[in-house]
Order: C-alpha cells, then sequence, then structure tokens
C-alpha cells in the first residue's frame, strides 16, 4: 500500500515534468525540487500547473507575474525530455536556433540575432551563464557535462542587468546545489546505438552537523559517432567528453552562506563533418589544381553523393577538437536584514590542451585546411616554435537587493569587472596540401600573367604554375570590462508596476599579431621553380613533376613577422530600459475566468563589444552592435490552472551587425574570411508557448515568427585582374535564421500495479536556412537548407521512487537533412553543410540512493 503511494506521488510529479514545467525554486536548498498542487480527487483528474520560479531579473519571481519572455525548464522536465545538451533546447524554446560548424561550437541565436562564428575571440551574441557566471566564449559551454538543475532562456536583449553580449538574449543554467541533511546518490547510465555510453555518477555529503552539504558529480559521454568517413577509418561527429565537478555549500549563519563550486572537463573529439554542394565553377578555389589530388569539382559532387548514404568523404587528419577547461567560483550571500541583501560572484577560468582543426571543403582533396593544427604541423616542419594557446578569464561581480517605499520599491543595484586574456591564440588557412597548389596557365594569364605570352592556354594538361599559400598568424589579446547597473521595479498600485533600469559599461580591447609567411624564394628552390613576384607564382613546372610532389612535397619555409600589426580600442555604452506591467485584478480574474493573467510593455537595448579581426596579413576593426527592443507580452492562466499561454511580439532596430564576411585578395588562393559590419535591419516577431493538462494527457506546443530583413549591408568585391566594387547585400536573408518554427509535444501518463508509465511524442519543424558568407551565396539553391521537421519518441516506467527507465528514439522517421553550415560560393565555389543526426536510440537507466 505504502509503495503504491509513493508510486502515485511520483506519477503526479512525472506528469507535469513530462509537461516541461518541472522546475526548482531557486531561493534555497530547503526549496523543493518539484512542488506539485494537487486536489483531493483521483490522480487523472488532479494534474494542474504548478507555481515555475524564474531569476530573469536577479531575484526570484514567479514565471507568470514576470514581465520578460523567459522559458524555465527544470532537471526532471530537461531528463523526461531527452534535453541532454544545451542545443536540444531549440526543440522546446520559441526562436531559439543554433548553427553549427566543424568545430562543433554552437553559434547560438535568439530572435534572429546572435554570432554564428564561434571562434574563441569573438564574442557571443547570446550570453551563457553558469550558476551566475558569464561563459565568456562559445567553445567553452560544453553545457551537456554539467550536473543542471536548471536551465532559463531570456529572450530579447538583456543589456540592463546582464550587459555586454547579451543583444539576442541570455541563457542561465544553475547546476544542483548541495543537501545539507542527508546523503544521497545517483547514477544514470545511457546505452544505445552509434555507440551511445554515457555514464553520470553523483553523491551528497552533508558535513558540519548539518550546516553544509558537498555535490560531487562525475560525468562521462561517450559516443562513437553517426557518420562513416569512407577516406578514413573513422566516424565523424562523435563525442568523447568527461567532466568533475564539485559544489560546497555552507550555512556559515543564518545570515550568510558560502557557495563554492568547482569544474573540470575534457573534451578530445573529432569535428562534426562536413558536405560539399557544388556551385560555382567559376569560384577561385574550384579552379585550382593539387598534387596527385582529383579535380576538387569531381570530388565536391563525390561528397555530394556520399550524402546520400549518411558518410562523408574528408581528410581525417585534418579533423581535431580539444580542450580542458578549468573554473573555480565562490558566491556569498548576507541578508543583511529582512529589506536587505548582498551577493558576490567571484570566478576564475582557464583553458588550455586547445585543438580545433576542420577540413573546410568537405572533400577528400585537402583544399583547404583551417585551424590550430595546420599552423602547429608547418612550424613543427620547419623547425620553428609551437605556441599554445591558454585562455585566462576574472570576474568580480556585486549586487545589492533591496525594498523601500513599504516595499513598494524593489531594487537591484551592482557593480561587474571582468579581464580576460587570450594568449597565442593561433588561426591559419592553408590552400592545398601543405600549402602547395597549381593554377592554370589559361586562367592565369586571364588574371595578369598576359607576359606568358602565346602558351596561354595551349598547355593546360602539360604545363601548371605552382603557387605555395598560408594565411596564419598568432595573436595574444587582452579584454577589460566594467559596468555599473540598477534596476527598481515600483508598484504603482497592487496591479500596476513599472520597472525602470540602465547600465552604463566600459570596455577595452587590445590585440597584437604576429604573421607568418612563406619564404616564397626558398621555397622556389625546393620545387625546382623561379617565384615571379609581380603576380604571386612561380614559373611553370610540368604536370609530371607537379603531381610527383604529392609523394614528396618540401615542406614550406616559414619567415616569422613577430608583432606585424595590433590595435586598441575603448569604448562606453549606456544601455537603458522600461517596463509597464499590469497584473489582473480577482474580480477581473472571474470575469474573464482565469486564475492569472499579466500583460507588459518594455522598452530595452543592448550591445555587443567590438574588436579586431585577421584580414589576411593585418588587423582590421569592427564596430560594436546595439539593439533596442520593443515589445508587448501577456502571460496567462486559465481553465482551472490547467492551460497556460505565454506570448510576445517584438520589433527590434539593430545597427552595426556584426556579420562574418568572405572576400577575395589579389592572389586567386586569397579567401579572407573576417567579422565586419553590415550596417542596419529590422527585426519583427512573434512567439507562443503553451502547455495544457487533461487528465493524465499533456499537450506543450511553442510557435515563433522571425521578420528579419536588412536595411543596408554593403560589402567590398575584388576580382583578380580586373579590379574591385561595393555590391549590395541587404536583399539577402540573415543567415541562419528560420522564418517559422515550432515544436509540440503529447504525453501521457499512467498507473499500473508494476509502476507509472510515461510516454511522450515531440516533433519540432524549422523553415528554410540561408546559409550563404559571400556577395553570391543567395544566387543558389543550395545555399538555402530545406525547411525540416523531426520527431522523437520517449517511453518511461518509473517502478518505484528510485528507480527510472526509459527507451528512446530521436529523429524517430529517420530524416535525412543539413542541419547548418555555410556557402562561400565565390571563392569557394560551394556550399559545405552538416548532415543532421540519423535515427538513434537506446536506454537510459537511473537510480537514486
Amino acid at each position: 500500500m505504502e509503495r503504491n503511494k509513493r508510486a502515485v506521488n511520483k506519477l503526479r510529479a512525472i506528469t507535469l515534468a513530462v509537461a516541461g514545467l518541472g522546475f526548482v525554486g531557486l531561493a534555497g536548498a530547503e526549496t523543493p525540487l518539484l512542488e506539485v498542487k494537487t486536489k483531493r480527487k483521483p490522480v487523472e483528474s488532479s494534474a494542474i500547473l504548478e507555481e515555475v520560479y524564474v531569476t530573469a531579473r536577479k531575484r526570484e519571481e514567479n514565471l507568470q507575474e514576470t514581465p520578460v519572455a523567459v522559458s524555465a525548464i527544470g532537471a526532471d522536465a530537461l531528463r523526461e525530455a531527452g534535453i541532454g545538451s544545451i542545443t536540444d533546447l531549440q526543440g522546446a524554446v520559441p526562436s531559439l536556433q543554433f548553427g553549427q560548424s566543424g568545430s562543433k561550437t554552437p553559434a547560438i541565436f535568439i530572435r534572429g540575432i546572435g554570432q554564428r562564428e564561434a571562434t574563441s575571440v569573438l564574442d557571443p551574441g547570446v550570453g551563457v551563464y553558469l550558476n551566475g557566471i558569464f561563459i565568456a566564449r562559445q567553445d567553452g559551454q560544453l553545457l551537456d557535462t554539467v550536473d543542471t538543475q536548471s536551465i532559463q532562456v531570456l529572450r530579447g536583449p538583456q543589456g540592463t542587468l546582464f550587459g555586454k553580449n547579451n543583444t539576442g538574449g541570455a541563457i542561465l543554467v544553475t547546476t544542483k546545489q548541495p543537501d545539507p541533511t542527508e546523503y544521497s546518490g545517483g547514477l544514470m547510465i545511457d546505452i544505445g546505438n552509434y555507440g551511445r555510453e554515457d555514464v553520470k555518477l553523483n553523491g551528497n555529503i552533508p558535513l558540519f552537523d548539518g550546516k553544509a552539504g558537498m555535490r560531487l558529480v562525475l560525468n562521462n559521454r561517450r559516443l562513437k559517432g553517426y557518420f562513416e568517413n569512407t577516406n578514413g577509418n573513422s566516424d565523424f561527429a562523435d563525442e568523447d567528453r568527461l567532466s568533475l565537478s564539485a559544489r560546497l555549500f555552507w550555512e556559515l549563519r543564518d545570515d550568510f552562506s558560502l557557495d563554492l563550486f568547482g569544474f573540470w572537463s575534457k573534451q578530445d573529439e573529432r569535428s562534426v563533418g562536413m558536405t560539399c554542394l557544388f556551385q560555382n565553377p567559376d569560384a577561385n578555389i574550384m579552379q585550382l589544381r593539387y598534387p596527385g589530388q582529383p579535380e576538387i569539382t569531381n570530388a565536391c559532387r563525390d561528397s555530394e553523393r556520399a550524402f546520400s548514404r549518411s558518410e562523408y568523404e574528408m581528410n581525417q587528419e585534418h579533423s581535431e577538437i580539444s580542450m580542458v577547461n578549468t573554473m573555480l567560483a565562490l558566491s556569498l550571500d548576507w541578508s543583511i536584514s529582512e529589506n536587505y541583501s548582498l551577493k558576490s560572484i567571484s570566478a576564475f577560468s582557464f583553458q588550455d590542451g586547445i585543438h580545433r582543426n576542420d577540413d573546410q571543403d568537405g572533400t577528400r582533396v585537402p583544399a583547404l585546411d583551417s585551424g590550430t593544427e595546420s599552423l602547429n604541423r608547418t612550424l613543427k616542419a620547419d623547425g620553428k616554435a609551437v605556441p599554445q594557446e591558454e585562455r585566462y578569464q576574472f570576474s568580480q561581480e556585486l549586487q545589492l537587493n533591496g525594498l523601500a517605499f513599504n516595499e513598494k520599491l524593489n531594487y537591484t543595484v551592482g557593480g561587474f569587472f571582468s579581464y580576460e586574456e587570450i594568449s597565442d591564440n593561433p588561426f591559419s588557412q592553408m590552400v592545398g596540401p601543405k600549402g602547395l597548389a597549381g593554377v592554370r596557365l589559361s586562367y592565369a594569364c586571364g588574371i595578369g600573367a598576359e607576359a606568358l605570352g602565346s602558351i596561354c592556354g595551349l598547355l593546360d594538361d602539360t604545363l601548371i604554375l605552382p603557387l605555395a599559400t598560408i594565411f596564419a598568424n598568432r595573436s595574444d589579446l587582452e579584454n577589460e570590462s566594467w559596468a555599473a547597473f540598477a534596476q527598481g521595479t515600483y508598484s504603482i498600485t497592487d496591479y500596476l508596476q513599472l520597472t525602470l533600469g540602465a547600465r552604463y559599461t566600459h570596455e577595452e580591447r587590445k590585440r597584437s599579431m604576429t604573421v607568418y609567411e612563406v619564404d616564397a624564394l626558398e621555397f622556389g628552390t625546393r620545387i625546382g621553380a623561379v617565384y615571379l613576384d609581380p603576380v604571386g607564382l612561380y614559373s611553370p613546372i610540368t604536370m609530371f613533376q607537379f603531381n610527383n610532389l604529392a609523394t614528396n612535397q618540401p615542406d614550406l619555409p616559414i619567415i616569422v613577422n613577430e608583432n606585424a600589426d595590433s590595435g586598441s580600442a575603448e569604448w562606453n555604452n549606456f544601455t537603458p530600459s522600461a517596463t509597464l506591467s499590469m497584473q489582473a485584478r480577482e474580480d477581473w480574474l472571474e470575469k474573464m475566468k482565469l486564475e492569472s493573467f499579466m500583460v507588459y510593455a518594455t522598452y530595452s537595448e543592448g550591445f555587443k563589444a567590438g574588436g579586431f579581426e585577421p584580414k589576411g596579413p593585418e588587423l582590421v576593426s569592427f564596430n560594436p552592435e546595439e539593439v533596442v527592443n520593443y515589445e508587448l507580452g501577456f502571460k496567462l492562466d486559465a481553465l482551472n490552472s490547467r492551460m497556460r499561454i505565454n506570448a510576445a511580439a517584438y520589433m527590434m532596430d539593430y545597427e552595426e551587425i556584426q556579420v562574418r564576411v568572405a572576400e577575395q585578395g589579389q592572389r586567386i588562393s586569397d579567401l579572407f574570411l573576417y567579422l565586419s559590419n553590415a550596417g542596419k535591419a529590422q527585426v519583427n516577431g512573434a512567439e507562443l508557448e503553451t502547455v495544457f493538462v487533461l487528465g493524465n494527457w499533456f499537450i506543450q506546443g511553442s510557435y515563433s515568427w522571425t521578420d528579419a530583413s536588412y536595411e543596408e549591408f554593403d560589402a567590398n568585391v575584388i576580382i583578380p585582374g580586373q579590379g574591385e566594387f561595393i555590391a549590395d547585400r541587404s536583399d539577402e536573408p540573415f543567415a541562419l535564421v528560420p522564418e517559422t518554427s515550432w515544436s509540440f509535444s503529447v504525453a501521457y501518463n499512467w498507473l499500473t500495479q508494476i509502476g507509472a508509465f510515461s510516454s511522450r511524442l515531440s516533433a519540432y519543424y524549422r523553415s528554410e536556412l540561408f546559409t550563404g558568407i559571400d556577395y553570391l551565396s543567395d544566387e543558389f539553391e543550395s545555399s538555402f537548407i530545406e525547411e525540416q521537421t523531426t520527431w522523437n519518441f520517449r517511453l518511461a516506467w518509473h517502478p518505484d521512487e528510485n528507480l527510472n527507465v526509459t527507451a528512446y528514439v530521436n529523429n524517430l522517421t529517420d530524416e535525412q537533412y543539413f542541419s547548418s553550415g555555410f556557402a562561400v560560393s565565390a571563392l569557394l565555389g560551394a556550399a559545405t553543410l552538416v548532415q543532421g543526426n540519423p535515427r538513434s536510440y537506446g536506454v537510459q537507466v537511473g537510480y537514486q540512493f
């Protein structure tokens, strides 16, 4: 009988978690994980929506009373929905989109705003916070390995309370807090196809006579890989991640507590892999030949055919992703009085063992080799020092929360400081194996080599002009920022509130760059050719000699130009916000037959810092981007707390947009990828979240519409031998931003003699995606990824409070699709896209003790 009661209680908790609303109250350790409101009726009719608490305004508030567009998901709901990584949130949160390149680093977009190039030196457009700590670099956001308690997604600029680099929004991740009262532990195992073997072990230890607790977690993720590489013996899109975390919560006094968090993770994987879709035969890279290699146009078509078999044809040795990440954070909370509290968050993080290398052309031909290791191999072969990248970050935040004017004013004031140092950050791009390619005589004549005279075009299959290329540098960067902020909410009446806020930010950026160049004269002697300086090519050699270099190719001799260029800049920014919100009075709710109703209007601003980017041998600056947001929204609970609808509509003015562009240099092999400012844009949209409870049925859905269009977007275009011009790109769609997306899930839960069962069917749809980078991309159909719908299914069994077993199938219909990528149509002549994961299945077993 007692076991059956526990099962009934467990079912009630499960049902709300399945609905996606199992959210932890964030006030303290004694707040229950899941507080389910039930009435004394049979289980089939007793489940209602719980109260959800969020910290979107840096204080605990009821979700339905918070005038911010925010989605909140707790630990149980994350597990029941099968959300194992931050990218899985895309199928559960409106207006949230993830892009990806070969490096696996998630490019996060909210409401069309983000940063598609997730390098270690570019700032994100959506801030990610772990226990209140800003994660500065997107490739350090391996949040699938942390001990997650809850995730909140704040949509729209968050420049007042969260500061710079939150132009699109913010994602707040909180880990589980230790319990100072009892010992406990848990084990979660996930076994599936494609070599899925995940293990997560956690333990909780009470300390100091119940005044403190420590939580220790080991998380190991393993996946062989989804896609076979026919040009090697390893699979791509694999996972090899290990993490350790420890969190100590200590209530030193009734009014003062300490929270110490330590985290270490290691990643050692291959890239996600790229598929080449041939586009433009006139593109520069497509014109080149490579020693001992087939025509890249044919290799690109072979890569596309491999996609139909869910395979890749890539250079396996060009794929490497690894990093070791360490973090230590200390939070201190002091309840000064009933009306005042002070919080301090100090954090230090360090990353090393960093290796990033991608086969950017997506073919078996080593046409474009980009990343850390392509540079390191070249330096090592030439006897040069091989520096190793390291990153340090320190941040300190103080928050004072208080009440005034008979508790009519609830306010937060504070300050923030951060310092970041990145040393020996490398970048390289090699064209051809070990930087060697060849130019057809006919093409060379057309771009300024007319001095070759009558042989132009007559001997393309007999003679070739060698070309040695490496764009490589390493940089030292310093980023310093401080800010002061304040926000207050004043209750004009019991139902009408006005929130005003402002933040002043000072930003300093410094970057110095060492450039690596080819010793052109020395390399000429190694290949038996004379360097022709006016055209940047070597004198012709026979195709026989050229192809023989494939098996006996000399290494590139490197010239090191220390401190070749540097830049520094400072910016000051003021980001205000204002929100007017109204909660419906009790008599209004009775007339409307609602449990709660709130409407709000918001004005907010956000900005993302500027900086410096390499463009060949020089640094070019880019300006900060700014967003102004106008938003209307409402939130309501109805049908006796069995239906919840939250919606918002917005209009954003977007200026100095930071976009990744591709530009041709003066030589055929020049392909410069760098960050620039696109001018102005307008982003309008609407989003909806809803959940409906009907007995043991739970229906949840979301919808988002994003209308993003450029008002100004000019790009500089250089064509070798023909000059340069300005291209108007304002008609292009926003890259990696779908116009519409929706998610839908339906769950059914039932109780049996052997325990509680829960089934869940979910779907996610997004419309067409544009992947272009250069000015010709929108002219090719393959620069656009087709619309996509995927289905997932889960069946969970809970025989008692401590044990749960879940069988799952992701991508139920085994849809074959591209999920992301980029198109460089004018220069590379192809779109290189990332394949979406095929159907996968497995079993998860969790046990709490």
